[in-house]
């Protein structure tokens, strides 16, 4: 008989175990946060305020929470999206989601520790996830623990040996430990692998400047200059989905961007008008728009979109530069050289307009009045290979050969497309100058580079100079 009441007392006791605990969790759960949405847009306004009221009639429904912190998370309400994702953590401690979104968020507002820790939470619950592991040691580097940091970005490489995130990770450690020439090869390697990553070419010039090579500081500077924002995509569900939710007209404007960079012209144009729907009033939105429909051959659709622009904002100097590629691809002329002189006038350091005005002039026959506009658009951007190449192609014209192979010689950095045409042009220069070492060098890597590109146009152009040059 004892032994069964003693049973029941033991069953009552295990029984009122997990209510204690979750009055207590229930006690420490931090309070749903109130955001002010009266600067919304509307459409804005409404989603957060649908969100917000689903998590206040379900306060402990953790996917409830976690979906309202995710919406403040969208619109960089960051300090009350942290809350809502420790709160959802604390009522679902075994959904990554939250753990992840909690960690990201700090790791946002610059709590590296807490983020550090909170992604190597998130890691434990899906150990799949790389991407965890490599905000972590992101989160561990700005934590100024770079040892550990160092060891969780190796861990990663060798799970994926091409990551570029990780790569750059690991150069980075490396640097802050002092080790100068040990970071060089995974920073170059992360260029090789995403030649537009422009925090690796950035944190590759500070390399070769503590190293003492200036000129490939220099080198690495210019690239980091033309690509500052881009970065490798990574494979990232989680916070992908938060990007979904984003309403904003900027939101979709950068997704139009991409749009466009991957060539898909038509959901570009659908992206941008999206936020115009959101708000008529984005100039942003209808300059690219000038652009985009031109794209697809629209011109009047682009011309609206100017007047559009100019009669919201007459002072934006890019939409009257796009204005004037418009005119340009149309062969109005005259018209497109007063827009690129409006844009001028609005932006004297405007370095394209300067450039696409100097080509207009070259092409009426003023090399003169076209080199002050080349030149112009080299002192607000000194970097920019198509300014270098046409004013070379001037100076050579007119015997200023030696200056002329200076500009061709700084067009060849950063390394693009047209890179081929400028070694061309660079071989002929010395060829006219009289240096034929030169010439047949520079010549020899322009067909190297053209045939790696399949130019094939441009191939019988330099195989005809060099077969002059070697007979």
């Amino acid at each position: 008989m004892k032994r069964a009441v003693a049973l029941v007392v033991w069953l009552s006791l295990g029984e009122l175990l997990p209510a204690q605990k979750a009055r207590q969790a229930s006690a420490n759960l931090p309070p749903l946060p109130e955001v002010e949405t009266a600067r919304f847009l509307p459409a804005i306004r409404n989603q957060v305020r649908a969100a917000e009221l689903s998590a206040r009639a379900h306060p402990t429904d953790a996917e409830r929470v976690g979906k309202y912190g995710m919406l403040l998370d969208a619109y960089e309400q960051f300090e009350a999206a942290e809350v809502c994702y420790r709160r959802a953590a604390m009522l679902d401690p075994s959904a990554f989601s939250w753990t992840y979104n909690l960690a990201a968020v700090e790791l946002q507002q610059g709590e590296y520790e807490q983020a550090a820790r909170d992604f190597s939470r998130a890691h434990d619950l899906s150990p799949r996830s790389l991407v965890a592991e490599s905000h972590r040691g992101e989160s561990l580097l700005g934590a100024g623990n770079w040892d550990e940091s160092l060891k969780v970005y190796e861990g990663v490489l060798k799970q994926d040996p091409v990551s570029a995130t990780a790569l750059y990770g690991l150069g980075r450690a490396l640097a802050a430990q002092g080790k100068a020439a040990a970071a060089v090869a995974p920073l170059l390697r992360a260029c090789e692998l995403f030649p537009h990553y422009g925090a690796a070419h950035f944190a590759l010039a500070a390399v070769y400047r503590k190293l003492g090579e200036s000129k490939k500081a220099h080198e690495q500077l210019a690239l980091y200059d033309a690509d500052k924002l881009a970065a490798p995509p990574l494979q990232d569900p989680t916070r992908a989905e938060i990007s979904s939710l984003d309403l904003s007209p900027n939101s979709c404007l950068r997704r139009a961007a991409a749009l466009e960079q991957a060539g898909d012209i038509q959901d570009a144009i659908r992206e941008t008008e999206r936020a115009l729907e959101l708000d008529p009033s984005d100039v942003q939105a209808h300059i690219n728009l000038i652009i985009l429909y031109g794209r697809l051959g629209q011109a009047e659709k682009s011309e609206a979109q100017f007047k559009q622009a100019v009669a919201l904002n007459p002072n934006r100097a890019d939409a009257y530069y796009n204005y004037g590629v418009l005119l340009v691809e149309a062969h109005r002329i005259p018209e497109a050289e007063q827009a690129f002189r409006r844009a001028i006038e609005i932006n004297p350091h405007y370095a394209e307009a300067h450039h696409n005005r100097g080509t207009l002039l070259d092409e009426q026959g003023r090399p003169d009045d076209a080199s002050k506009e080349y030149r112009l658009a080299l002192e607000d951007r000194p970097d920019y290979p198509l300014a270098h190449y046409h004013l070379a192609r001037i100076l050579a014209n007119q015997g200023k050969n030696e200056e002329a192979i200076m500009h061709l010689l700084k067009a060849l950095k950063p390394e693009d497309d047209r890179t081929p045409s400028y070694l061309f042009a660079l071989g002929a220069t010395y060829a006219r100058a009289g240096d034929r070492d030169h010439a047949l060098t520079y010549l020899r890597q322009a067909r190297e580079e053209a045939t790696r590109r399949r130019q094939q146009q441009l191939l019988s152009g330099i195989d005809q100079a060099l077969a002059e040059l070697e007979h």
